[in-house]
């Protein structure tokens, strides 16, 4: 019988396994889908199968460049080069875009899937805002929610753990103090001086319960604000605003200058 289920499991197995695909990569956060309009550019997302890599890039990069040329009806050939766009095709068509990120996936065999996050410019002469794809947050107020600043980076089960984690030691410290509490006020109740120490050393031990699960509470929590503080979360696209530039203005033909500081 066990080698029915065996031959079974085989059998099954290219079924299970089919339409999973498998990268060496870390899974970005924008692969799931992004988009954001910029005063110069947009940044989006965009996915493909190919019989290849390359091929599955170049139709990425076709389907950007199809959703940013609607409007003309131009038919252009795109193919990705050392991050940059090269665009092919009839007629005269400029295109100004540059690859961000990519994610590739083996799907099967002659089966490659490959995202690419691009920042394509609204008009060629355009200059791009500055970005930044990383895995580093910056510290916020949600560290201090125990589990929060975990969602929010992409640590699912991690941030799950931590709000189970304080919520069941919060929980276990009211418990015990609620029957530390009871068993007091049974020992004061009763006239058996036997019957009292019992109560009482039952409280005394519930007390002690009380106080680890408070100590509990507070080690979570301090471990989740430091891992909200040290660990990197999931790969994400950051807009880096300009810190510094010059401004001028003028008044009765004298000019005056000025350096503005933005954080």
């Amino acid at each position: 019988m066990k080698y029915f289920w065996i031959l079974l499991c085989i059998a099954l197995l290219p079924r299970l396994t089919a339409g999973q695909c498998y990268s060496s990569q870390k899974r970005p956060a924008w692969v799931d889908g992004y988009f954001k309009e910029n005063p110069n550019s947009y940044v989006e997302v965009a996915t493909a199968n190919g019989y290849s890599e390359e091929d599955a890039r170049n139709k990425a990069a076709q389907i950007i460049m199809e959703r940013r040329n609607l409007a003309t009806g131009q038919r252009v050939n795109v193919q990705v080069q050392n991050g940059n766009f090269v665009v092919t095709g009839n007629g005269e068509f400029t295109v100004k875009a540059r690859v961000l990120g990519e994610y590739r996936e083996h799907c099967g065999p002659g089966d490659y899937r490959v995202s690419l996050l691009v920042q394509t410019a609204k008009n060629p002469t355009f200059d791009f805002e500055k970005v930044n794809v990383t895995d580093e947050y910056s510290f916020s107020p949600r560290a201090f929610v125990p589990g929060m600043a975990q969602l929010y980076r992409g640590s699912t089960g991690k941030g799950i753990f931590f709000i189970a984690a304080e919520a069941a030691m919060i929980t276990g410290a009211v418990y015990c103090e609620m029957q530390r509490s009871d068993n007091m006020r049974k020992s004061q109740e009763t006239g058996s001086m036997f019957v009292m120490k019992e109560y009482r050393n039952r409280a005394d031990d519930w007390a002690l319960s009380r106080n680890v699960a408070i100590g509990a509470a507070v080690g979570v929590y301090v471990w989740n604000v430091l891992d909200a503080a040290l660990t990197r979360g999931k790969i994400h696209y950051a807009l880096i605003p300009d810190n510094v530039h010059l401004t001028t203005s003028k008044y009765n033909d004298m000019c005056y200058y000025g350096v503005a500081f933005n954080f």
